[in-house]
């Protein structure tokens, strides 16, 4: 044996082995800070597009409120008969509707009846909490504003919603700034009035408010209109500059990619732009009411962003475990190779040894014959005891060292890499059965592993997108109806939990089809009810759940009951109508079981009743039918 050959082969494996491990680490370094950033940046995305989806939620809210409360108002029984076309016009009525309707909605600054040439006839402020009823001698010509130019275009009771911009007075923006957006309604012939035109002004300043208590260190929500100015933004001063004449302050002069990209598609997630990380929604705030009484409303962009420091920070904080997990393995790399170093220079000093014993015993040939393989048996038993000790230390070390670091498909795929290298190993030296069977073995666990981790995550991404995409659309859909109730009472948890609240549900796994985002409003209304209005507390209750379908195979009966205080019996038989409730010094309206009442009627084509004794708790019972009318009907026509 040449000891000079097999020093310089010892030196080149070295040499080989420790390339091949700054390659293996920086692999898996770099794997595991695109996983790291990659997590981050998602987590960014979903944060991104929750609070797109809370403020689109909260604008949708604010119309289906708008719509409604101008609807209530031009169908009361007094307005109708204050403003009969075969009498003259009963101003004073008029304006003691008005009176009365501003102190029930709190939002409301102004409420106006105009005649058909723009005329004010009738006017009611709202001021820092005061009614103020405007002279004749202050009434103004509003003919020349867009608002009444459109509205009194629109079709008799059709309603307009007007741009969200500042209000103005006599021709000068208010000072300090209110948000308005304004709801118009024609009166006319058709409908047995004067013609004219109904004008609701509302204060979406504290809407506003709410949307900018949204924005977190790491992402900011925008509102920008079809223009691209800015309704809310970070930076206040850059706000209102279609109100201001200020047209440098437009998201198409600070941000142009964005405005370009909007303009190109109106909806996407994760998209990345010179100033940071960005995803928006660009949607008319009305939805499917625009195709129902509503002719027009404003079209908003809600664009939520991250900046550059922000994303910088994230690549940071990626990159340290990264770096840490390369310079483990490195470290830990050549304290093995090390060790195989200082065997492979022992074995070499055993060999030269040999040759010098070799020459003394050549006399002695047997003898040296059966020493030299007893001591080559003793060589290769040392050897591969010692490749096996090396061996499990590194796997059991590297093991140790990437729990921390790294998530569950990332220890999945080292235990792999590991087990691979033996398998490798094994097959240069011989493979023997075991270790294939060892190899196959842990393989499938690791696949495993990897497997149930994507798909509990997979799990929860699906329950609240669905949460999120049935509360922003309303058309008629399949869906189960205990996945409905599932993913409601997953957002409702911790404020049962605070609440002391105990729950039971039981809800069959009926398909239906129609409109789960009215059904999860219902439910979330009557459930939030109950949690504000039927306990105490610091005693707190129990609410339940209960689904199923009815005997005729038509029709499904959700029941939702509390044990709570009960409703008086003078409020019973009124609970529905608007306007109705016992807690209006606390801020409520008296409109949610209205609004229950018609999403039931009227979206769901079904019916409520409620049942409640005083002290003993409250049951709301909901029929609906399965299929809804829409979905039956279009059935039957393909019959």
């Amino acid at each position: 044996m040449n000891v000079n050959k097999l020093e310089q082969s010892a030196r080149r494996n070295i040499l080989v082995l420790l390339l091949f491990g700054l390659v293996i680490s920086g692999l898996l370094g770099g794997l595991l800070y695109r996983n790291d950033i990659n997590n981050r940046l998602d987590s960014v995305a979903v944060e991104q597009q929750r609070k797109i989806a809370q403020a689109e939620v909260l604008w949708g809210q604010k119309i289906g409120d708008i719509r409604n409360t101008i609807q209530i108002l031009f169908r009361s029984p007094a307005f109708t008969y204050a403003l009969a076309s075969d009498s003259p016009l009963n101003s004073d009525l008029i304006r003691r509707i008005f009176i009365s309707f501003v102190e029930s909605v709190d939002p409301l600054m102004q409420v106006r009846w105009l005649d058909e040439n723009g005329i004010e006839k009738v006017r009611v402020d709202v001021k820092d909490g005061n009614i103020i009823v405007a002279d004749n001698n202050v009434l103004q010509d509003k003919s020349s504003r867009y608002y009444v130019e459109q509205g009194l275009n629109a079709g008799d009771g059709k309603i307009y919603l007007s741009n969200v911009d500042l209000n103005v007075e006599n021709g000068v923006i208010e000072v300090p700034f209110r948000p308005t957006i304004r709801a118009t309604i024609k009166t006319g012939a058709t409908h047995g009035l004067h013609s004219g035109l109904l004008v609701l002004n509302y204060d979406v300043g504290g809407l506003l408010d709410v949307i900018r208590s949204f924005d977190s260190d790491r992402v900011n929500l925008q509102l920008i209109d079809t223009d691209g100015y800015w309704l809310k933004n970070v930076d206040h001063t850059l706000e209102w500059g279609r109100d201001l004449k200020e047209t440098t302050h437009n998201i198409a002069v600070h941000n142009p990619e964005v405005w370009s990209q909007i303009n190109k598609q109106k909806s996407l997630s994760r998209f990345n732009h010179p100033l940071g990380f960005a995803s928006y929604e660009c949607n008319n705030v009305t939805g499917n009411l625009l195709s129902e009484d509503i002719v027009r409303s404003p079209t908003l962009c809600f664009v939520a962003t991250t900046s550059v420091s922000v994303l910088n920070m994230l690549k940071i904080d990626a990159l340290i475990p990264s770096l840490a997990l390369c310079a483990t393995i490195v470290l830990f790399g050549i304290f093995i190779l090390r060790r195989e170093w200082d065997l492979k220079m022992q074995l070499i000093k055993l060999y030269r040894q040999q040759e010098k014993d070799k020459k003394k015993i050549e006399q002695s040939s047997e003898y040296n014959r059966n020493l030299l393989n007893q001591q080559q048996l003793l060589q290769h038993d040392l050897v591969e005891s010692r490749k096996l000790s090396a061996l499990g230390m590194m796997v059991a070390g590297v093991a140790h060292e990437l729990n921390t670091p790294i998530g569950t498909a990332i220890l999945a795929a080292s235990r792999l890499r590991a087990e691979h290298k033996r398998l490798t190993q094994a097959v240069e030296e011989g493979l023997s059965k075991s270790a294939l069977d060892q190899y196959l073995i842990s393989t499938e666990t690791g696949l495993e592993l990897v497997e149930n981790s994507q798909k509990k995550a997979a799990t929860l991404i699906r329950s609240f997108k669905r949460l999120a995409i049935d509360r922003v659309r309303e058309d008629v859909v399949s869906y189960r109806l205990d996945v409905v109730v599932g993913d409601l009472l997953a957002t409702l948890l911790p404020r049962l939990k605070e609440s002391q609240i105990e729950y039971d549900i039981q809800v069959d796994p009926i398909d239906m089809v129609g409109r789960p985002g009215s059904v999860s409003h219902v439910l979330q209304n009557l459930l939030v009810n109950a949690m504000q209005h039927a306990f105490k507390k610091e005693i707190g209750g129990k609410i339940s759940v209960k689904a199923q379908l009815c005997s005729n195979g038509r029709d499904v009966e959700i029941r939702v009951s509390d044990n709570g205080k009960g409703i008086a019996p003078e409020v019973l038989p009124n609970l529905f109508d608007p306007f109705v409730t016992t807690n209006r010094a606390e801020g409520n309206t008296g409109l949610g079981m209205h609004f229950v009442h018609q999403w039931v009627t009227n979206s769901l084509n079904g019916s409520i009743k409620v049942e409640s004794e005083l002290l003993k708790g409250t049951t709301f019972i909901i029929k609906m039918p399965k299929q809804c009318q829409q979905e039956r009907q279009a059935s039957d026509a393909s019959n």
